[in-house]
């Protein structure tokens, strides 16, 4: 059996503590000198005047509406088991939505659309239900459908 005596174990963690943290303080100077170099460089850069930046806001409003919106569809059918949302967003119904129960025959689901306009119906329980919310309404292949606008 070896005798150790804790102390010089002490020792070397604290040696090997020492050093570690030597390391990560001479690291975070080099850091230092290479962020403070780059923030001086930065100062001496020309400001924008108030022509570039009015140009920068008109170039912000010419761009594409890519805002995703989370756009609820409800509908209240009291006996239905099992209600689903055919549009064409979803291949009218390749990759059906099944709608969430919630109590006294209230469904309902919550989708992200970006803005646009969208042809859907609801199917309960095999038959065609019209969002009786949405009075636009339009015919799609041989069906009335409803029109949702997203702006």
């Amino acid at each position: 059996m070896i005798n150790r005596k804790p102390g010089a174990l002490f020792a070397l963690f604290l040696i090997l503590l020492c050093v570690t943290l030597t390391l990560f303080f001479s690291a975070g100077e080099d850091y230092y000198d290479y962020a403070s170099g780059t923030i001086e460089a930065s100062a001496q850069t020309a400001a924008l005047g108030k022509n570039d930046l009015d140009a920068l806001d008109r170039l912000g409003k010419e761009t594409l509406n890519t805002d995703i919106k989370f756009r609820n569809f409800f509908l209240a059918a009291p006996g239905a088991k099992k209600v689903m949302l055919e549009a064409d967003f979803n291949g009218w119904g390749k990759t059906p939505l099944q709608m969430r129960p919630y109590g006294r025959g209230y469904f309902e689901t919550s989708l992200a659309l970006p803005a646009g306009e969208y042809k859907y119906v609801f199917v309960a329980d095999g038959r065609d239900v019209l969002d009786p919310l949405n009075l636009d309404r339009t015919d799609f292949d041989g069906r009335t459908v409803c029109v949702k606008t997203i702006k």
